[in-house]
């Protein structure tokens, strides 16, 4: 669940406080002594002037992690006023369709400050670079290679194979005619889930054809090329 701010929010009472109750489990449903600290999530009000600050860490997730949803553990510490250190493993559920810039919120899970308090520990999702993929809000865009004599003499309806992120294989169709480099096929509702709210689906793959063009022509290439289109 998300707060005012759309910060995602896990849990409201600190991963690290120093007691249990008699049920063995943290208040707010941090279990003390486990291998991975989970959360409930809740929604609170927006901080207001003066409120616990934040400590911010990235969260870097590949676009499978994106596109279809995953769980990451992610081990932290915090100092505290007697000079001791606290670790803890935190459970964060991704959900996919999260966008670069969504925020994680662990209330007060930072290191205790001089007043006694602690500020938030925030996870900011960032992408991962990606070899096949970029990502254009909630589309896809993938970069395919066609080669040089392909994109001349493309046949009606010829397709060429592409792997999509959760690994099937779409069979995408080549542009009719000469394809020129950066031409576009749209395929829709093949792109990255859609999180907004009151939306479903998804959005769509765009495949950008990249035409190789060979590195060099011997000269009876170069007279044959004259030949067919000159």
């Amino acid at each position: 669940m998300f707060d005012e701010d759309g910060d995602m929010m896990m849990g409201g009472t600190s991963p690290f406080s120093a007691f249990r109750g008699a049920s063995g489990r943290m208040p707010g449903g941090m279990d003390h002594g486990g291998s991975a600290q989970s959360a409930r999530a809740r929604s609170r009000a927006p901080p207001k002037s003066g409120a616990t600050s934040e400590t911010t860490r990235p969260l870097k997730l590949s676009l499978e992690d994106l596109y279809g949803g995953t769980t990451k553990h992610m081990k932290v510490s915090r100092r505290k006023l007697d000079g001791s250190t606290e670790e803890r493993v935190l459970e964060i559920a991704v959900l996919p369709g999260w966008k670069e810039g969504t925020k994680i919120r662990f209330p007060r899970t930072g290191n205790e400050t001089a007043d006694g308090t602690s500020p938030d520990l925030v996870f900011v999702v960032e992408d991962k670079p990606h070899p096949r993929f970029t990502r254009s809000g909630d589309d896809l865009i993938a970069r395919v290679d066609i080669p040089l004599v392909d994109a001349l003499t493309n046949e009606s309806g010829a397709k060429k194979q592409l792997e999509h992120l959760d690994g099937r294989k779409l069979q995408v169709q080549i542009p009719p005619g000469v394809v020129k480099p950066g031409q576009e096929t749209r395929v829709a509702g093949e792109g990255m889930p859609i999180r907004r709210k009151g939306a479903t689906g998804k959005g769509d793959l765009l495949v950008r054809w990249e035409v190789k063009f060979p590195d060099r022509l011997t000269p009876a290439q170069k007279e044959g090329v004259r030949k067919v289109l000159g």
